[in-house]
């Protein structure tokens, strides 16, 4: 008899657990690393090509910090239901633009324009896909994937490593390094990135990060601004919902949630830009150890973006280094 309780007790629980385990938000069964240094913590996106959050073929699918929070904030937008497009639904891993966070992209991919209809290209950060016509390359046509690139992952308490090695037969080659750190005892993460050319093709990247910022679950509005060291100018787009007015650019107006807004600037030679809230009392400082190339900025009621591009032509056998350094202040 006493055997007969024990077993019905161990049924009791395993039943509990199993409905816990169906209560879960519907981002927590994606493959995720948790990083602190005791100060901030950050979630960093694993990927997988069975279950990763991103398996598309726009954005580089390492180093995904979907969230930060820090004394008691968040610095990036709801992640777990976000599915690429100006209005909340289902998350889908498939869709191009459904990345989050710290999404980085290698905007031009390797080997396109010499590839003819149904040959192969290289995207780093994704692996080899198929040109479908002689249509211009878009980052949101859904391309058929070749190969898949495989990472290597080391991880540590605030830190976490990402390496892949990609080989083509059609002469792109690369080693590709990205560590993200979060730096003892400060509010701070730094991400650094290594791209070696051992190919035998010179490698043209123009790597730049998304950037989905929100602060506290706050719908973008009037209460954000992105401030630089030195006055900006518009290069093309935006409205009459967004003032430049020196080195600050900000809305006029809230965005609703089927609209969007977005243009280039020129920041001039400057590497770095703070993203404020007045309602949150919240900021980040991003800088980076290059100058900013083109500088495009999205934005929707979900997320502030910032986009700003490096660009680095890499021949056989060299390498480039970049890193980004985010700043989160309370």
């Amino acid at each position: 008899m006493k055997g007969y309780f024990i077993s019905v007790l161990l049924l009791v629980v395993m039943l509990s657990c199993t409905s816990k385990h169906k209560e879960k938000k519907n981002g927590d069964h994606y493959p995720t690393k948790v990083l602190t240094n005791n100060v901030l913590t950050a979630h960093v996106l694993i990927p997988n090509a069975e279950h990763g959050y991103y398996r598309s073929t726009r954005f580089d699918w390492s180093g995904i910090i979907a969230q930060v929070e820090y004394q008691g904030h968040t610095y990036f937008q709801e992640w777990q239901d976000y599915n690429g497009t100006i209005t909340p639904g289902k998350h889908d891993p498939l869709n191009a633009g459904t990345a989050t966070g710290t999404a980085e992209e290698f905007r031009d991919p390797q080997g396109f324009t010499e590839a003819r209809a149904g040959e192969p290209f290289l995207k780093i950060g994704v692996g080899v896909l198929e040109k479908a016509n002689d249509s211009a390359y878009h980052w949101d046509y859904p391309y058929k994937f070749i190969e898949k690139g495989q990472w290597d992952i080391e991880t540590t308490k605030n830190s976490i490593r990402f390496t892949q090695e990609f080989y083509t037969t059609f002469g792109y080659a690369y080693h590709y390094e990205k560590n993200i750190v979060l730096v003892e005892n400060k509010p701070e993460i730094k991400i650094n990135h290594c791209l070696k050319n051992i190919g035998t093709k010179d490698i043209f990247i123009n790597p730049y990060c998304h950037n989905f910022f929100m602060f506290d679950k706050q719908p973008i509005n009037t209460d954000y601004r992105i401030e630089f060291p030195k006055p900006i100018t518009l290069i093309k787009g935006f409205d009459s919902r967004v003032t430049i007015q020196e080195n600050q650019l900000k809305l006029n107006e809230s965005l609703s949630d089927d609209d969007w807004t977005g243009g280039h600037i020129d920041p001039g030679l400057t590497k770095e830009y703070v993203l404020s809230n007045n309602k949150t009392k919240t900021a980040v400082k991003v800088i980076s150890d290059v100058n900013h190339g083109p500088f495009y900025i999205h934005l929707t009621e979900q997320s502030f973006c910032p986009e700003p591009m490096v660009e680095f032509s890499i021949k056989p056998n060299e390498e480039s280094k970049w890193t980004r350094i985010y700043q989160f202040i309370k």
